[in-house]
């Protein structure tokens, strides 16, 4: 396998990891931006708070830590319909950042992305950095897809259990919008992981594949996973061939 120490010193833009999990890594804050993303207009620390379900200085608080993260802007602004002498002061509304705009695909899953990388980071294996990526999403692949079993859901190998069809089912819950044409093949037209996988397609694409073999592993331990397209390299989708399932 090839040796990717020489590449630790870019190895992966730790400044964005480190903003990704400090801004969404907390699932309350997470759902805030999420909520503050689908709104037509700038939105309130009132209207947050109703929306979200939680207490308005919490959600002003969670806003404010957007807003320092770079994912949310503030503004003042006074409600419509009231001007003049006695309108009350203009009130802080919160919109997405101009930067985040163009995230109009699925849902992006920044927070499970930041913990993987951290994880990752945090290992001291002495092992090559690809090495440890692919170990960990493997990991985080295989315990999805055993969790899928124990919860009763499939059962590998019994009853006809078509393994592809399993790990489909699981990458589109994690934003891949990932199909299969029933021939063996994978092919996911979106990324949870979109923009850090265009800046670091070796990395990123690379802890992708290995989640996507550690799920196949969970239903077929003897199936192989062969990469035929990335997006992030130019393809117009994410193609891979499930090799040994029946």
């Amino acid at each position: 396998m090839t040796d990717h120490t020489a590449h630790t010193a870019s190895w992966p833009a730790d400044d964005q990891i480190e903003r990704l999990a400090a801004a969404l890594g907390d699932p309350t804050r997470r759902r805030v931006f999420f909520m503050v993303r689908e709104s037509d207009d700038a939105v309130s620390k009132d209207e947050v708070s109703t929306v979200v379900g939680i207490d308005r200085r919490l959600a002003g608080f969670h806003l404010d830590k957007l807003v320092d993260q770079g994912f949310v802007t503030a503004e003042f602004k006074r409600r419509t319909g009231r001007s003049g002498p006695g309108a009350g002061r203009p009130a802080k509304h919160y919109r997405l950042a101009a930067e985040e705009l163009t995230v109009s695909l699925p849902e992006r899953h920044y927070d499970l992305l930041a913990s993987l990388l951290l994880k990752a980071t945090a290992d001291e294996s002495g092992a090559a950095r690809q090495d440890i990526l692919d170990r960990i999403g493997y990991e985080f692949g295989f315990e999805v897809g055993l969790s899928e079993v124990a919860a009763g859901r499939t059962r590998p190998g019994d009853d006809g259990v078509n393994a592809v069809e399993q790990v489909v089912r699981l990458l589109s819950r994690y934003g891949f919008a990932a199909q299969t044409s029933g021939d063996g093949m994978i092919r996911a037209c979106a990324c949870p992981f979109e923009e850090l996988a265009f800046d670091d397609p070796e990395r990123i694409c690379g802890l992708d594949r290995a989640i996507w073999k550690g799920m196949l592993a969970a239903f077929d331990h003897d199936a192989t996973l062969s990469v035929e397209a990335t997006r992030a390299r130019g393809d117009e989708a994410c193609i891979a061939e499930v090799l040994g399932t029946p």
